[in-house]
């Protein structure tokens, strides 16, 4: 069995009928990893909804299975809980217009021990799809499983040859502070389409306001970007530069924080 078709099988195309080989290596790929289904509409719905409007082709990866998510029910089974998430990413994709996602459908507490193989098959969607932009948590997350989901996606894109990808960074379960460049996306023209994604995946806003607090962060970082300018948006996203990290493939992740840390104390001690 060829690599094409091992990740057909992971893949779901949102327009009935598509499948992988449409999308091959095609220009204006755009693909975000996320940990869980529902990663990609809270860091980067946004961001998709533009891109997806600029016939560009988006995609996303969610590496776990959600499985172990909280519930209002006391007697929905963990396989339902996954097999209604997929629906539901299913469903936020198709408002936000993206191609579709891949289910690789790990469970989170198998991360660690299956990293390698994760990294295989990431490597193998990277090379396969080419995309120009890739999104992946921040290593700035509070989320366990968001961190390791960071590191095994920056050990495959390493992994393969893909030329002129930008890689940047979305922030759920952390904030942004430091050196390192941060990029500012005005999604105040797409802020209902980002909510009607986040309220699609209605087993997780039925026990967490998640569709609030998403609408009140995207107002904060619209707000509080600049300290001294006239507020020039209502909605923003916020992404971190990391395409150094692909440029210089010797520096890792722990020295990438470090340096970030450090310049924000320079910056705090005015230096």
């Amino acid at each position: 069995m060829n690599d094409l078709s091992v990740l057909q099988g992971f893949f779901i195309a949102v327009e009935t009928g598509r499948n992988l080989e449409d999308y091959r290596q095609i220009k204006e790929n755009i693909l975000i990893v996320a940990p869980h289904p529902d990663d990609d509409v809270l860091g980067v719905g946004g961001y998709m909804a533009s891109a997806a409007e600029k016939k560009k082709q988006v995609f996303v990866v969610y590496i776990t299975d959600g499985a172990g998510s909280p519930r209002s029910a006391k007697n929905f089974s963990d396989t339902q809980m996954v097999s209604r998430r997929e629906v539901e990413a299913l469903a936020a994709l198709r408002l936000l217009r993206a191609k579709g996602g891949f289910f690789l459908r790990f469970n989170s507490k198998e991360l660690p021990a299956k990293f390698v193989q994760v990294k295989g098959t990431l490597a193998k969607i990277f090379d396969l799809l080419q995309p120009e932009e890739v999104f992946i948590p921040a290593p700035y997350e509070r989320h366990k499983t968001h961190l390791i989901c960071t590191q095994i996606s920056l050990e495959a894109l390493r992994a393969c040859p893909i030329k002129a990808t930008h890689l940047y960074g979305y922030s759920i379960w952390g904030n942004f502070w430091g050196g390192h460049k941060r990029i500012i996306f005005d999604i105040t023209p797409y802020i209902k389409d980002k909510i009607q994604a986040v309220l699609a995946h209605e087993t997780q806003i039925a026990y967490k306001n998640y569709q609030q607090g998403i609408l009140g962060k995207s107002n904060y970082e619209a707000i509080f970007w600049e300290s001294h300018e006239i507020q020039k948006m209502t909605f923003a996203e916020i992404f971190l530069d990391m395409n150094i990290l692909l440029q210089n493939t010797s520096l890792s992740l722990v020295e990438f924080i470090r340096r970030d840390m450090e310049a924000f104390i320079n910056i705090y001690l005015g230096q």
